[in-house]
């Protein structure tokens, strides 16, 4: 597989408009043109286990269309293609093209638009974050890689009290939770992330979504029904848990502990809880033996749901200093917990075979531990 680029240039967030209705009218327009995970999947291609493959390096070939709407949109909005003005006016109308260039989600240069970060239509949602591209001039908002789609599909989608969308990055699953809880927190540690979630929640309409600035639950008050967390998770020595959407820590696990050992303070008695991560574990350890450590040997007091895989061959590209060590222990995925109301837990393995994801990009396995 490729390297991961390389650039060195800032990165302006995106700029949400006073006027909401405009933020409005330009998800409908997007929507109209079909910018849906449904199309992207049909002309991308899906892995069973990753989804759409929005990454150029995971895709089957694919030619754009420049008549196609989509392709238009994939072209500008993902892969950052310079894109004449008028192949994109053929498709939504003018006040959307100003729209997009006044939030600067769009730049124009003579006759040609150019995007320098990325919106993905997530779940019914659209979602801006910076480009895959390793960025060195800015503390970047991770990009909707398949782990973002694998997480919101996996969360059962019933009504909720207050959910903490911990690590929030671009707001994705806190905006995701704001249809079916009455309130919603998201927590992140960079404040460039919070702003790209701000614009997101606008952009959608998520008018329930607080966003705050947060070395994880240090400063949020409370508990919370739906705790998410999509964690930074690479063992790497040379950055510190935090500094960025990846690092962390030298073992991988630094963050992760910290939000596991949150839980018995911190999730509602009938709450549930969904952390995806990768788990770097020593060779010859299970993922439940560290989780039962980090709760100080509770862990039989929780039914817990692992839905992980193996990854030995996992490809770090973007530390700086990389783990060089044995990964036959590594596995990633989501591991959902809730406490058992008879006191007498379980730990399930039903990562199965990793069909995570149908033909049209929507998941086909939701974690519901009731259904067991």
């Amino acid at each position: 597989m490729a390297p991961i680029a390389l650039i060195s240039e800032a990165v302006a967030p995106p700029i949400i408009l006073d006027d909401s209705g405009r933020m409005t009218n330009l998800a409908g327009e997007l929507s109209a043109c079909g910018y849906t995970l449904s199309n992207c999947a049909k002309r991308l291609g899906v892995f069973p286990r990753l989804g759409v493959n929005f990454w150029p390096a995971l895709r089957r070939k694919w030619i754009p269309d420049t008549k196609d709407p989509v392709d238009t949109l994939l072209d500008l909005l993902i892969d950052g293609r310079d894109v004449h003005a008028d192949r994109l006016s053929r498709h939504v109308s003018a006040a959307c093209v100003h729209t997009l260039l006044e939030t600067g989600l769009v730049k124009k240069e003579g006759e040609f638009l150019h995007s320098d970060i990325c919106l993905f239509p997530c779940y019914g949602k659209f979602i801006v974050s910076d480009r895959a591209c390793k960025n060195t001039q800015i503390n970047q908002v991770m990009w909707l890689w398949p782990e973002s789609y694998i997480l919101g599909g996996l969360v059962k989608r019933i009504p909720r009290r207050r959910a903490i969308d911990l690590g929030t990055g671009s707001g994705v699953h806190a905006i995701l939770a704001s249809d079916h809880c009455r309130s919603v927190v998201g927590v992140d540690i960079n404040p460039r992330a919070l702003e790209f979630a701000r614009f997101n929640a606008a952009l959608n309409g998520a008018e329930n979504v607080e966003f705050v600035l947060s070395d994880l639950f240090n400063s949020v008050e409370s508990t919370c029904d739906l705790l998410l967390a999509n964690p930074p998770y690479l063992p790497d020595s040379g950055a510190q848990p935090g500094d960025n959407f990846w690092s962390g820590g030298v073992a991988g696990s630094d963050i992760l502990r910290r939000i596991v050992q949150a839980l018995p303070t911190r999730l509602d008695r009938d709450g549930t809880a969904h952390i995806i991560a990768l788990y770097p574990f020593p060779p010859k350890t299970r993922i439940r033996d560290h989780f039962d450590a980090w709760l100080g040997g509770a862990l039989d007091g929780y039914e817990v749901l692992d839905h992980t895989w193996p990854v030995p061959n996992h490809q770090d590209m973007l530390s700086e200093a990389p783990f060089q060590g044995d990964k036959s222990a590594w596995r990633f995925g989501v591991v959902s917990l809730r406490r058992s109301a008879s006191g007498k837990g379980w730990w399930k393995e039903v990562g199965g075979n990793g069909m995570f994801f149908r033909e049209d990009g929507s998941s086909s396995i939701v974690a519901d531990h009731d259904a067991l």
